[in-house]
């Protein structure tokens, strides 16, 4: 109860900052504006940061392509196991929660991006540089405190995703951006710029200390928040092989293969459109720099994705199964039993030859299996073939 009193009295406070604006620089409603925009900014990545913290599985949502061939950002992420913890002051990351996360935090963001341009644009120099410089002060106070608050007493780890990042947030973007707009352009004149400025700051903070009030930190969404899947259990006794990834194989052909993308319509519209606008505006060189930015984003993103998905894996061969698990992450993968492998292929690569490395497919009598990429020191594929049993550990 100490803490959510502190929390209150710690957003209003956060709050009561724009009011010496008022009192001091005759501040209006775009004043306002700028610095709830650098808040609700901060506020998203916030949001965002936490939502790598969620314990528990996304609900039931859709990670598909688009027919335009966009790809969902780390969907391959979605079924991993395990979470590392980067700092002994923050919780774990659940790699898991990064498709839901980025869904959430780029629509947040990208509304906000577009408020801050419209803003840049817009407002005079000097408006903006005023209430960027107390919306600094104001943003710590709020969004820090916020933050540290919920690293002391709340517990990701029963949290889904969704509890922490809603579509509730990117609405609260959206709203007050309307609100404000209409204040400071379409009031009518005969409304004081004061009075609105009273209105919305009013307005923002009874959201904000109702928010604290009614969603506590212990509270979970049992709709859209599930139990993880139990582990992969290992057997008993140690494995007879280990077959490691070579993870610096796995950034190099992700590296190759996102610059080789770049024949694919999708990513070449993505790369090749800001090129174009923004030389045509500010000319080549801001474009090409634009060009090369969207590019390198994109396929470090790529990087980032591969290496979290099977940079780290180690394949545990025993007599019955084949155990894949995470050293990073520290979870078993998946088990398979070695009686249902109907075939291991070869699918060794010329770019995989030339890292030392190989590339096997294991498939199963019903169809489906498992493909084991970059497997360091170019491993023999005859490892996996279920013939080979007991005799292996002599």
């Amino acid at each position: 109860m100490r803490d959510r009193r502190a929390t209150v009295v710690g957003v209003a406070a956060a709050h009561s900052l724009p009011l010496v604006g008022l009192l001091v620089f005759d501040w209006g409603v775009s004043h306002l504006l700028v610095v709830y925009w650098l808040e609700v900014t901060v506020g998203v990545c916030r949001q965002t940061l936490e939502g790598t913290f969620a314990g528990r599985r996304a609900g039931e949502w859709a990670v598909v392509d688009t027919r335009w061939g966009w790809r969902s950002p780390f969907r391959s992420l979605r079924e991993k196991r395990g979470g590392v913890r980067p700092h002994s002051s923050l919780p774990t990351v659940y790699p898991r929660s990064f498709p839901r996360v980025f869904d959430l935090g780029r629509a947040g963001l990208g509304i906000s991006v577009a408020a801050g341009v419209a803003l840049s644009v817009t407002l005079p120099p000097s408006v903006l540089g005023e209430s960027l410089a107390l919306a600094s002060l104001s943003t710590v106070a709020r969004e820090g405190g916020t933050f540290l608050d919920h690293l002391r007493s709340r517990p990701y780890e029963t949290l889904a995703p969704q509890a922490i990042l809603d579509g509730q947030s990117v609405l609260g973007v959206f709203l007050f951006g309307v609100f404000s707009i209409w204040g400071t352009a379409l009031a009518p004149p005969e409304i004081q710029t004061r009075v609105v400025f009273l209105l919305v700051l009013s307005g923002r903070v009874a959201v904000d200390v109702l928010g604290v009030v009614a969603d506590g930190p212990t509270d979970t969404d049992p709709e859209t928040a599930t139990d993880d899947p139990s582990g992969v259990s290992s057997p008993s006794g140690d494995p007879t092989t280990v077959v490691r990834t070579d993870r610096r194989a796995v950034c190099v052909q992700t590296v190759v293969g996102g610059l080789v993308g770049l024949f694919n319509p999708r990513r070449f519209a993505a790369v090749v459109l800001p090129t174009v606008l923004v030389g045509l505006v500010f000319g080549p060189v801001w474009g090409g720099g634009v060009g090369v930015t969207v590019l390198t984003g994109s396929v470090a993103g790529d990087v980032i994705e591969r290496d979290l998905a099977r940079g780290h894996l180690v394949y545990e061969v025993y007599p019955e199964c084949i155990v894949c698990r995470d050293r990073l992450l520290g979870a078993s993968q998946w088990r398979l039993d070695r009686r249902t492998i109907a075939d291991v292929v070869d699918r060794t690569g010329t770019l995989d030859r030339l890292l030392s490395v190989s590339t096997v497919r294991l498939r199963r009598h019903d169809g489906d299996g498992q493909s084991l990429r970059c497997l360091r020191d170019a491993v023999d594929p005859s490892v996996f073939e279920p013939g080979v049993r007991d005799d292996s550990r002599e």
